[in-house]
């Protein structure tokens, strides 16, 4: 919360000078103008002390810029305030004049009428107000971190305050000319060549097609950081450097670390509803740069790449495409002796360290910044023991001039160096700093006053005091266009400052740190990695401190439901392998809940029937139903059972409906969402593969509610993309269907691939309203979509699409064309089942032999049409009795038996092919077959079929009111 306290200066003076009814009417104009200012900026008025007023911000509902709301009700109260203190000059001869003071923190809510905000903030406020100046803002430092970049500011000098017992570091409001600068900047030493040949390669690296790679190598602290600024600096106008610094945990993480980058690159990619895989995010990515670049050539900066996580480094990889037209320069600084890539060729500088001569003057210079020169014996003695190395030099040179003389100072190295300025800090601080370095090296102050109140014992002065060391030490920073976030002065000091955390302090913070992680999960779901990896450091640290104690067995069940959340949103977002590779990271831990390893087993039998190795999950749940307790854990029950229907279908190829049947009751007892979701999309299925879209469309409307309330989801994508699939099929007119799917588009318009999957059948719907723009643009995104990710099943299906509406316009050459890319792609991927579905079509226009149906196959492609489609596993084996098969089989043989001169077989095939239509429910899954079958009707020159197919399909189309069949029939008959 933040507090604003005003106060008039010389308010006994004035109202001395003034009768009492002026000196009220003054009051309540200054205490109205407050008032209104608190009001617009989100805050209220708690109290009036005389003549003093005191606002809040951040009591009825908290803002990230509470503390700029507070500046602006102050800087707004003195305009207003300006023009009554004008009048009373010229009318009284008096000049008015208020103070504000500002200070941000926790504080005490009491239940009383008045007063309800108590505590050190407002004693805080009240201080700062008394030494501003007249028409004045000063604040304290937390403040000053949230409005820092927002707001012109200049320190003052600290403010001995009565009941503080250090005086407070302070701020006041400045103008433009008058702000603060900021830091000194460390002068470049020595590093002009190597500062050209990086700005020559990087500029070299812009004018190469695709995104080339640039690595500058070095020990910690050798100027890498500092090159890499200068670069920026020299190629402002004509490059941008965005940067990603890489976590030192960053192995670890899976797709936390992406949506790092994807920040970096002053995008999103989207963490809530809607799973993305991770060749999805990549092409996310890879757009997100492309518009970048498109603004101004960028250098993308991976700072720290030796902790590079393998998703990042994939990505990095991909990056060297001569196709990608995108200007832009991979750059890799880190403490690296190879290229950290695989790719080709890649640009390797190293920066070597500085000379004696060259060191000894980088000392003096910092030295003299500090105000503390050096004696000319001790800068060599520096220079030597530095190694050359700028940051160990630096922190060496601050050692020197804070032990007031001392030769002693040894540090052969980083940990060394900064451990010895670190030795010079209090307790407190050296923990607080720790902290900083537990949340990765950057955070916001509100989470670590939030962590550092788990410490046990807690530290001994305020968390503002011990904030303000550090501030003023240099070893916390702010950044410069972050308001309120701090960051460790370097990860060289945030590594040091970690690897002296006491074991019990490091289980502290780092369970602290999961809780503030999970609180953030609904909103951003891959943040549960992060959640993972910070409980099991608490585990971790408890297991050596206190083995098999309290502590470490809690600790163990908190790290074992993180990792199994963690586990599940990998499925959820489509990475098996890394489902896989974190639910085995539970089996390590303890934890002594059987309903913990059936949610496991869960995880690990839907990898294995995705996979199609049913026999392998078949017996993963025989061992999981020995220690079966259903009461304990429903919802894995349900997903076990349901792995369990899905392996028995791929073994089998019949659909399980039984084990659906028994998992809907455990559902129904469950009451979780994501469960019942995946139970009703089994069940839609099913009812597809039956040929009934009438009833799957109802169910899977129900499953898509459900989906929406979990948190993540087995098998969302497929509900998204059933539901579209059977709005086009089912019964619902085309304009309401319509209407339903581009609101599920629309949702999607960050979830690429599902995106892609509900357009297909959207562009359909569209053809069938008559809109062929919009089913062309459709088509022509999902296609972008999916040829950016290389999914080449999902091309395969889009081009079903294509040959569909090219059916329903009566381009038959368009059909063929599309059907022709549909085997291609099909057969490339090594699925006959499509290919030999886009055969039989194909077979239709005569371009190809009858091949006749395939026993066992399934002919679907990833979209359809018109089957189902069955991300949920493997697909499922279907037999020659499938609707679909049975009606392409006979429309291939009418063509066959067209092609031999045999109108009266082709006219029984035809006949054929719709008397088994007639079992099928949904008038769009329909319509097409029949548009297909009137087409060969007229071939058999059969007058009267032609009419009686034209009836039908004639009904179908006034059903699902679609008008492009209804002119399509009008121009086969």
């Amino acid at each position: 919360m933040t507090v604003l306290f005003g106060d008039v200066a010389g308010s006994t003076e004035l109202a001395r000078g003034l009768s009492p009814e002026v000196w009220q009417s003054t009051l309540a104009t200054y205490f109205a103008d407050v008032s209104r200012a608190a009001t617009e900026q989100g805050g209220r008025v708690e109290k009036f002390i005389g003549d003093a007023v005191v606002a809040v911000f951040g009591v009825e509902a908290t803002h990230e810029d509470d503390a700029l709301r507070a500046v602006d009700c102050a800087r707004v109260s003195l305009e207003r305030i300006a023009r009554q203190a004008a009048d009373l000059r010229r009318t009284r001869g008096v000049d008015f004049s208020v103070r504000f003071g500002i200070a941000s923190g926790q504080v005490a809510l009491s239940e009383r009428d008045s007063s309800f905000a108590i505590g050190e903030v407002m004693n805080r406020a009240a201080r700062l107000q008394a030494a501003a100046l007249a028409d004045g803002i000063v604040m304290d430092v937390r403040t000053w971190l949230l409005v820092r970049g927002a707001v012109p500011t200049r320190p003052i000098e600290p403010i001995a305050a009565k009941g503080f017992s250090r005086p407070l570091r302070a701020w006041q409001i400045a103008d433009a000319a008058g702000a603060d600068a900021g830091e000194a900047r460390t002068p470049l030493v020595d590093r002009r060549s190597q500062l050209d040949d990086l700005v020559a390669a990087l500029g070299a690296g812009l004018r190469r097609p695709g995104v080339p790679a640039v690595v500058l190598a070095g020990e910690p602290g050798v100027g890498k950081s500092r090159l890499v600024a200068e670069a920026a600096r020299r190629m402002a106008p004509d490059a941008r450097f965005l940067t990603l610094r890489c976590r030192r945990d960053g192995r670890r993480l899976g797709y936390w670390p992406l949506y790092q980058l994807a920040e970096a690159l002053g995008g999103d990619v989207p963490r809530g509803q809607g799973p993305q895989g991770k060749e999805e995010i990549f092409w996310t990515l890879r757009e997100l740069l492309r518009e970048a670049a498109a603004q101004r050539p960028v250098v993308l900066v991976l700072d720290d790449c030796q902790w590079m996580s393998p998703a990042v480094r994939e990505f990095a990889d991909g990056l060297d495409d001569p196709d990608l037209d995108v200007r832009a320069v991979l750059m890799l600084s880190g403490r690296v002796d190879e290229p950290p890539l695989t790719r080709g060729s890649v640009a390797m500088m190293r920066v070597p360290p500085l000379g004696q001569a060259d060191a000894q003057e980088l000392a003096a210079t910092v030295a003299a910044r500090l105000g503390q020169p050096v004696l000319s014996g001790s800068l060599n003695d520096l220079a030597r023991r530095s190694a050359g190395n700028p940051l160990y030099l630096e922190q060496l040179v601050h050692l020197q001039v804070d032990a007031e003389g001392r030769t002693d100072l040894i540090a052969p190295s980083a940990e060394a160096a900064v451990g010895a300025r670190l030795d010079h800090l209090g307790v407190d601080a050296q923990r607080l700093l720790a902290i900083a370095s537990a949340l990765g090296g950057s955070c916001v102050a509100g989470d670590l006053e939030k962590v550092a109140a788990a410490l046990d014992p807690p530290l001994d002065q305020t968390f503002d005091e011990t904030l303000a060391q550090l501030l003023g030490d240099g070893l916390l920073v702010t950044r410069a266009r972050s308001a309120g976030e701090l960051e460790v002065e370097s990860p060289v000091v945030a590594e040091v400052a970690y690897g002296r955390l006491p074991l019990a302090d490091r289980a502290h913070v780092h369970a602290q740190v999961a809780v503030l992680v999970e609180a953030r999960v609904d909103r951003h779901p891959s943040e549960i990695e992060l959640c993972a990896l910070h409980a099991g450091r608490a585990h971790a640290a408890w297991l050596e401190l206190r083995p098999g104690g309290p502590e470490e067995r809690h600790a163990a069940v908190r790290a074992a439901r993180a990792l199994c959340a963690a586990a599940q949103f990998a499925v959820s977002r489509g990475d098996l392998s890394m489902a896989l590779q974190t639910a085995g990271q539970v089996g390590g831990l303890d934890s002594g809940l059987p309903g913990l390893e059936l949610e496991i087993a869960a995880v690990e039998t839907y990898a294995t029937a995705a996979a199609g190795r049913a026999d392998e999950t078949l017996a993963r749940i025989a061992e999981a139903r020995k220690r079966w307790d259903t009461g304990g854990n429903l919802a894995a029950a349900v997903q076990l059972t349901l792995n369990e229907a899905v392996a028995r279908s791929t073994m089998t190829g019949r659909w399980q409906r039984s084990l659906i049947g028994q998992a809907r009751e455990l559902a129904y007892r469950a009451d979780d969402p994501a469960v019942y979701a995946r139970v009703l999309l089994l069940e839609g299925i099913g009812h597809m593969e039956d040929g009934d879209y009438v009833t799957a469309e109802s169910v899977l409307h129900e499953a898509f509610g459900h989906a929406r309330r979990a948190r993540w989801c087995f098998g969302a994508t497929e509900i998204y993309g059933n539901l579209a699939l059977c709005l086009a099929y089912g019964n619902t007119p085309a304009p309401a269907a319509t209407a339903i799917c581009a609101q599920l588009h629309a949702e999607l318009k960050d979830a690429h691939t599902v995106r892609a999957a509900v357009g297909c059948p959207a562009a359909l719907l569209a053809d069938m309203t008559c809109d062929s723009a919009a089913a062309t643009n459709l088509l022509d995104e999902g296609r972008s979509i999916l040829a950016g990710i290389r999914h080449q099943p999902g091309l395969a299906g889009l081009d079903m699409f294509r040959a569909t509406l090219a059916e329903r316009h009566g381009d038959h050459d368009g059909a063929g064309q599309a059907l022709d890319s549909a085997i291609r792609r099909f057969d490339a991927i090594g699925f006959s089942a499509g290919a030999q579905s886009a055969r039989l079509w194909h077979a239709t226009f005569g371009a190809y032999g009858p091949p006749g149906a395939q026993s066992g196959e399934d002919p679907r492609g990833a979209y359809g049409p018109p089957g189902a489609q069955n991300g949920d596993g493997p697909a499922v084996a279907q037999g020659a009795d499938s609707w679909d098969v049975e009606v392409l089989t006979e429309q291939a043989a009418a063509a066959a038996a067209l092609r031999e001169g045999r109108p009266d077989a082709a006219a029984e095939h035809v006949v054929r092919a719709g008397a088994r239509l007639d079992g099928v429910h949904g008038a769009g899954a329909r319509i097409t077959p029949l548009l297909v079958s009137l087409r060969l009707a007229g071939l058999c020159r059969d007058r009267g079929l032609v009419e009686r197919v034209a009836d039908l399909a004639r009904a179908d189309a006034e059903m699902k009111r679609d008008v492009r069949a209804l002119r399509s029939i009008d121009a086969l008959v």
